[in-house]
């Protein structure tokens, strides 16, 4: 590594400040992170980078403007139509009441919200910022995906690919999700995981817009090693870093729990707090202190000595469940009824199910606002 790819410079210096002070806030320590040597900006193509001016609009009777071409930027404030009231001071012959059209008795209603001009580069197409909703997914090998059945559902996550549904990986451009490769460990090409459910599904619930899937999974992986500053931190937060200027994020999905048999009792009691450090830090890192969290019940459908109702199950589920009164915009998703591929991992339709259910709870609690 040369000299060049190791320097830090003064937007990663004020970056690293911000978010020491907001970990300081929260009580939870701030770890030095590497720098990605990469330029993800090659990744994603040319932006604008020009912010649009917000233009108020008019209360009812008022024309409507057509909405842009995506990623295109307005060069100017459009021209009033005519016998459309505006609201200007000198309407009235002095200042217009707050909220009002001068003469009307009707509400200004609020400011159309600006585009930021931002995008980014879909296979070819110019897409803006806003109309890109990416997902930070992590987790254990359910996660990475150890799914091969059923037959008749592989096509959905092989071949199948969505023009709206997409992954990123740092180092190459987006492409089209599909598996084995959203969260993949290098397990082997015949096994797929949830990451293609989660973007595809989700497309079909909002047809104008794109997502993303950023997605990290490692076999037997327990929640402490995905702490910063331990093995996969800077794995699973990667691909969001550098992407973050150009999407817009949705939610962080997490699969752990189960994996915590691989570590001490500490990292069973101590479960939620690592989940709140996790979380912390990636709302830190991509600036989203509100961004909603969604973490996998214990696996209802395990078998043998992973069953519900063994010792180690018994310790965990607790833990599991306590996430939501340690994580702000939390919520523990269930797995019961979900099909499964062997002991403890979810087949091809147990995916699908469970995804269904991540995007279901975020339309009940208003997280998914893109419909």
């Amino acid at each position: 590594m040369t000299p060049e790819q190791i320097k830090i410079g003064p937007r990663a210096l004020r970056i690293l400040y911000v978010s020491a002070l907001l970990a300081s806030g929260c009580g939870v320590q701030e770890f030095a992170h590497d720098e990605v040597a990469h330029d993800p900006s090659k990744d994603f193509g040319p932006s604008t980078g020009m912010p649009a001016a917000p233009v108020a609009t008019a209360g009812m009777g008022a024309a409507q403007l057509p909405p842009a071409p995506i990623g295109a930027v307005p060069s100017a404030m459009p021209a009033p139509v005519s016998g459309t009231p505006v609201a200007t001071p000198s309407a009235m012959g002095g200042a217009a009441a707050p909220g009002a059209v001068p003469g009307s008795g009707m509400p200004m209603s609020p400011a159309v919200p600006a585009l930021s001009g931002v995008t980014i580069d879909l296979g070819g197409k110019t897409v803006a910022k806003e109309d890109v909703i990416a997902f930070i997914h992590f987790g254990h090998s359910n996660m990475a995906g150890r799914a091969i059945g059923p037959t008749e559902t592989r096509p959905y996550f092989f071949t199948e690919t969505h023009p709206r549904a997409w992954m990123y990986h740092v180092g190459k451009p987006p492409e089209l999700a599909h598996e084995p490769d959203t969260a993949g460990d290098n397990s082997g090409p015949n096994f797929g995981g949830p990451g293609t459910a989660l973007v595809k599904e989700a497309a079909e619930l909002a047809p104008g817009k794109y997502f993303m899937s950023l997605g990290f999974g490692q076999t037997s992986a327990y929640c402490s090693q995905f702490e910063p500053g331990s093995l996969y931190y800077d794995s699973l937060i990667g691909a969001a870093k550098a992407i973050k200027d150009r999407v817009t994020f949705g939610a962080i999905v997490i699969m752990l729990g189960i994996t915590e048999r691989h570590g001490t009792a500490a990292d069973i009691t101590g479960f939620s707090g690592c989940i709140n450090t996790i979380v912390t830090a990636i709302r830190n890192d991509v600036g989203r202190p509100d961004l909603p969290v969604l973490i996998s019940d214990y696996e209802a459908g395990a078998t043998g000595m992973l069953a519900p109702t063994s010792s180690f199950a018994q310790s965990i589920t607790p833990q599991i469940r306590k996430v939501p009164e340690v994580v702000e915009n939390a919520v523990v998703v269930p797995t019961d009824a979900l099909p499964m591929q062997d002991d403890h991992h979810f087949n091809f339709d147990g995916h699908k199910i469970y995804m269904g259910r991540v995007l279901q709870i975020m339309k009940d609690r208003g997280w998914f606002p893109w419909q």
